[in-house]
Parts: structure tokens; sequence; C-alpha cells
């Protein structure tokens, strides 16, 4: 896959005015490719010790390469844009500051908590965060320090069929040797990542579907998942009813739970008063502002989980509106 954040080859001519992006995701790349063809100084802030977000720390190189991630970063700097890594706002600079010294704002921190399963025994060892497993195990790979994630030997249980799930399932295959099952509480045909469940299946992963957890078994280490199986739904919002008397249980050496992401802005978002919808993602109006003047939201943190296309158009539409705005002051 080769993804370009620059639409341009050289920067327009110089506007004058100063953007500063938090977060360098896709959705953040992407608008400040846009915006600095457009002529507008771009700054750049990242808690991680690179460019790249999820794209570099949290999705395998046997599915993003590295190298082309970093090639068009490097295309970004080359065109002006500054990187501030290893900066978290909130804790090395304040969101207030920025909104004070640049002439627009851009929120783009994605989504990076995982959902949990909010049952019994979730706490015990063995069992695993699939954003946090699959970050620790990437952040060593692409050449930092770091100390590896426990091992996905033996039997695998990874709880979800999303993208993340299958990233974990196929490098606790590829890289342990595990044998996974996947359990999923809706058919596999409507899974967010159904376009890759058959390549799974070929590594000789198991699935489970309409299945929901009910308790996590053990003494003080995860043993056994109790499952319930549901009435089968094709509406991914749809409820899950659980059919009465089918609770089976099914053993374990590491349970991964992969059921989805929450949005992750900046905690000092709530002292200035910026208004967030009850999902946590950050409320936007059609021209990606929010209810504080020169701050602007777009990607995962403002519309919720989705893929690096829609992220990167988020953050394309955002930056054009900005544009918009700044040209108009």
């Amino acid at each position: 896959m080769s993804i370009k954040f620059a639409p341009c080859k050289s920067a327009g001519p110089s506007t004058g005015k100063r953007v500063a992006i938090v977060g360098a995701g896709p959705a953040g790349l992407a608008a400040a490719g846009t915006l600095c063809c457009q002529g507008f100084r771009v700054d750049v802030f990242d808690r991680l010790p690179e460019p790249g977000g999820m794209l570099v720390f949290a999705i395998p190189e046997f599915r993003i390469p590295k190298a082309g991630i970093r090639e068009s970063v490097r295309e970004l700097a080359g065109l002006g844009v500054g990187f501030h890594t290893n900066t978290e706002v909130g804790r090395d600079v304040k969101l207030g500051e920025l909104l004070e010294d640049f002439d627009a704002v851009l929120l783009a921190t994605g989504t990076w908590e995982g959902r949990k399963l909010e049952i019994p025994g979730e706490d015990k060892q063995g069992v695993y965060n699939a954003l946090d497993w699959i970050t620790q195990f990437m952040r060593v790979k692409v050449g930092y320090q770091g100390v590896e994630p426990p091992p996905l030997t033996g039997r695998v249980a990874v709880v979800g069929a999303g993208l993340t799930a299958v990233d974990v399932a196929e490098l606790a295959v590829k890289e342990y040797g595990a044998s996974v099952v996947m359990l999923y509480r809706r058919p596999m045909s409507v899974a967010p990542a159904k376009h890759m469940l058959k390549l799974l299946e070929n590594l000789g992963v198991e699935f489970v579907e309409n299945v929901v957890p009910l308790e996590i078994q053990g003494e003080w280490r995860a043993e056994r998942v109790k499952l319930a199986r549901v009435k089968p739904t094709t509406d991914r919002k749809a409820p899950t009813e659980i059919i009465p008397g089918s609770e089976f249980e099914i053993e374990f050496d590491a349970l991964v739970v992969a059921v989805g992401l929450k949005a992750t802005p900046p905690e000092s978002v709530k002292s200035l008063g910026v208004e967030l919808n009850r999902d946590g993602t950050v409320k936007v109006k059609e021209d990606f502002s929010t209810n504080i003047p020169k701050l602007f939201a777009a990607g995962d943190v403002a519309h919720g989980p989705s893929n690096i296309g829609l992220a990167m158009r988020s953050g394309r539409l955002a930056a054009a509106k900005i544009g918009e705005y700044l040209k108009r002051g």
C-alpha cells in the first residue's frame, strides 16, 4: 500500500498564517500535506517518537511497510512541515497555548483507548487489550527501546473481528506459532474485517460466531472463557439477544480483547469547554470547527473509529475548510 500525504511537489506561496496539528496519524498528516501545499506554515505535535501514528505503531509491517510511510513523512518535512515528536499536548505544551500562538489548531489524536468487555475476570493475568499489546509489539519492531509484550503462544482466543483483531491473530500465528480462535458476537459475514478472514482461515485460525463472553475464569490467571450463544443479527448496531441455556466454555493460554476503540482527545479539551459527543468524540460542525474559536477536529477523534482511507479523507477535508477560514480572516 502506497500512502502519500502531500498532494504537491512544492509548498505554495506563504500566506503568513500558521496552523498547529495535534496528532501525527493518517488524518493529521493528510491535513498537514494539504495545508502546506496551500502556503500555510504547519507544525505537527505528537506524543510518539516519530510521526505516523497507528500506521507505524499499531499496524504490522506485513500490512503496511514502514519505509513508505517514513518517506512520505520526509516529503512533508521537505515542504516545511515542522514535527514535534515526544511532545504530548496537555503535558509538554498546553492546548490553550497553541490556540494563542497559532491562527488555527486541528485536533487529530485518533482513538488510542481499547474498549473493555466489562465482564468478571477481565483483569486476570493472561488477558490483554489488543491495542495495548500490538503497540508494545510494534514499538520494539520499528526500532525503539521497550519491553516486548507477553508472547501469544499456545491456544489464543481473540474476542472481536475488526482490523486490530485480525492483525493480532495473524501475528500470533506467524510470530509465535499459536493456535488461534476468533470469537465474534455476530455472523462472520458481517465482521468489520470480513474481507481478511479468508487469509486467517488459510493460516488455520478457527472462527466461533454469534457468541458473547460472560466471564473469564481461572484462579489468578485466566484459563477459560464462559460464552453464550446469541441470536444471529446482520445489523452491527443491533443489540445481541442471548439464547437461554446456550452457555459453554473455551480453554485458552491467552485471551486478547479487540472489541473496539474510544476517541482520545487531549485531556485539556474538558477544561477549555470543548463540546464532546456522548461517545467521547469531539463535536464538530460541517466545516470541522468546534465550539471553540480557531479549534477544529478531524479523523477518528471526531467521527469515531474508521480506517486509514476515511481518516485521511477527513483530514484533507478539514484542512480545506481551515484554509477557507484563514483566507476569510
